[in-house]
């Protein structure tokens, strides 16, 4: 969202352009609304892009102190966990 360029995001992203642009209208097509307003220059976000883009920060944010939580404790982890996310929001949020 800070880059406005799909080349810079991409590159930020360790992914193709195209490949960034396929995912992010894969998830247009499953959200059924437009996220992003594309120029030869720039890339501006929709009203519903700011609000994913807002949520998914407050969902990196959860998801860091999770990771915090869970590196203080003194014992491991054990047990499954499970987390789900649809497919095309997963790999750019989850490791």
């Amino acid at each position: 969202a800070e880059h406005k360029h799909f080349r810079k995001a991409a590159e930020a992203c360790f992914v193709s352009q195209p490949t960034l642009s396929g995912q992010i209208r894969k998830l247009e097509d499953e959200l059924g609304t437009t996220l992003l307003e594309r120029s030869s220059r720039r890339v501006l976000f929709t009203d519903s892009g700011l609000q994913l883009v807002e949520q998914a920060k407050r969902i990196l944010s959860e998801v860091k102190t999770f990771r915090d939580m869970a590196s203080g404790q003194s014992g491991a982890m054990t047990g499954p966990m499970h987390i789900g996310f649809i497919p095309t929001v997963g790999p750019y949020l989850l490791p």
